[in-house]
């Protein structure tokens, strides 16, 4: 029997078990999860022997969804911080770092019987960012970064590929747009659709207690049942949106721009990402024309020169040291256009994000750190490292300053690139979630002040029945925000089986 992600009250509110609100690759891994498909270890061995010795304990007839993750995932270690995230990570992707490609050691059930409902809302289609980057650039690792589970991306690739696709099936590199097919053809083959709610932007969430309020006989007044409703009830999680025109489903013509929703669930997972506001210098003129803060806009910029010759040959000014930064120095250069790149962190910096990727799956990448070093000279590049920028003048004209403060240089450019991060539109959480995050001070980033959550079943530390994955929990590739969906789904088992509400 299949089953149904929601019901509906009279109201016409509906109701399901957990609402995902993001539909990004975290997201689509957990819908797999809820919908009944349980990973089980399929004998092979791992070079952990730690590890190794554990599996061995649980079987191969025990689902991994049941186990002690925290017990699993003990001395586990690796590029996050989050241990689920280790451990799936370790079970699907043996030894990735080490750059080997090792067959994932589980194998996949599908137990309706244990299925929750649910459904997963998406500003956008099935995708989430990825449906707004540039199809034609390459992302990261193929076979061992960018997959979700059971559906190896080497093997969509040959496929697509075999069936006349305009794909390299050599190559050891995916495209974005590779990827973003890849993520809508999982969740169309692998019958997951009719969880996704497109087009659904939230606007807010708030609990809903269940009370029964009484009546007293003489005035007719109706009173409250107790004097503490948020300690002596339960609640739901009520989110309400709407659903944007994009969604050419509605016949009242009077709808078509948007249609109000409101559903309700004892669960409610963020998976949003935090790619939606470009993070901002706050300096002088950094607003003007000829400023950019994305890769797209700067994407589309190129393809305006391509058509219209330049009447100057000043540079691009790129700012950050991050992947974007990164991309955008490749494109600028593939261009043949000079480049100014100004960094604040020195160029041998530990924390920079190049250090951390195996060299021989990014080469350009570490083409692009060379440069910033100096080791490598390229008469279009320029680095100005420990440098930052301080203004932009509406002539085009950019003052630089070094990290000391006692220097300034003055240089012309055609256009200001502004890549140095983003953050999460939150706006749907009180104070934009500041009060669920670590440092309730400062706003949510993905870096140094992440919501705040159980370590192994993502619950919000503040609020019950609040969860949270991906990068918004720190978890900023995919190989490692897809773990979030074991330790919610762990969680979501457990409480079922102690007979709680909805499970």
């Amino acid at each position: 029997m299949k089953m149904s992600s929601t019901s509906c009250h009279a109201n016409g509110t509906e109701y399901t078990d957990v609402i995902v609100i993001g539909n990004g690759p975290s997201a689509i891994c957990l819908s797999y999860f809820l919908s009944g498909h349980r990973p089980y270890y399929n004998g092979l061995p791992h070079s952990n022997p730690y590890l190794h010795t554990k599996l061995q304990e649980i079987g191969q007839t025990q689902t991994i969804v049941d186990q002690d993750l925290d017990y699993l995932s003990e001395g586990l270690e690796g590029r996050t911080t989050n241990p689920v995230a280790l451990l799936f990570d370790a079970l699907v992707h043996p030894d990735a770092d080490m750059g080997a490609e090792i067959p994932s050691l589980l194998d996949w059930k599908k137990e309706e019987e244990h299925a929750f409902r649910h459904i997963v809302l998406g500003r956008g289609k099935v995708g989430g960012a990825w449906q707004k980057m540039d199809g034609s650039m390459q992302t990261l690792s193929l076979g061992n970064w960018m997959e979700l589970p059971s559906v190896p991306l080497k093997e969509w690739r040959d496929r697509k590929f075999r069936e006349g696709e305009s794909l390299d099936p050599c190559s050891n590199r995916a495209t974005i747009s590779d990827v973003r097919n890849y993520y809508m053809d999982y969740v169309a083959n692998l019958d997951l659709q009719n969880h996704f709610y497109d087009h659904h932007t939230v606007t807010s969430i708030q609990k809903v207690y269940q009370v029964r309020n009484g009546m007293d006989l003489e005035s007719g007044e109706v009173e409250p049942c107790c004097n503490d409703i948020a300690k002596n009830h339960t609640y739901l999680w009520e989110v309400r949106g709407y659903i944007s025109s994009a969604d050419q489903s509605f016949e009242d013509e009077e709808d078509v721009h948007r249609r109000e929703f409101c559903i309700q669930a004892p669960h409610v997972v963020v998976a949003t990402g935090t790619f939606d506001i470009p993070n901002t210098l706050n300096i002088s003129g950094e607003f003007l024309p000829h400023v950019i803060h994305s890769l797209h806009d700067f994407e589309s910029a190129l393809k305006s020169w391509n058509e219209i010759p330049r009447s100057t040959d000043d540079p691009v000014l790129i700012v950050g040291a991050g992947l974007s930064a990164a991309d955008a120095i490749l494109m600028a250069l593939n261009a043949n256009l000079p480049v100014i790149h100004v960094f604040r962190r020195g160029a041998n910096d530990s924390n920079l994000i190049f250090k951390k990727l195996p060299q021989g799956l990014y080469p350009e990448y570490h083409r692009i750190h060379s440069l910033m070093k100096g080791k490598v000279v390229d008469p279009l590049y320029r680095p100005y490292e420990k440098h930052r920028l301080v203004q932009i003048d509406e002539d085009k004209r950019v003052l630089l300053e070094n990290t000391k403060g006692n220097d300034i240089t003055t240089v012309d450019v055609t256009i200001a690139v502004i890549l140095i991060g983003s953050r999460p539109n939150l706006s749907f959480l009180p104070e934009e979630g500041r009060s669920l995050g670590v440092d309730p001070q400062h706003p949510i980033n993905s870096k140094n002040n992440t919501l705040d959550v159980d370590l192994f079943s993502y619950e919000s530390v503040k609020h019950k029945g609040l969860f949270s994955m991906g990068p918004l929990v720190g978890d900023n590739f995919v190989r490692f925000g897809i773990g979030g969906a074991l330790g919610v789904t762990n969680y979501l088992v457990k409480n079922r089986k102690k007979g709680n509400p909805c499970c």
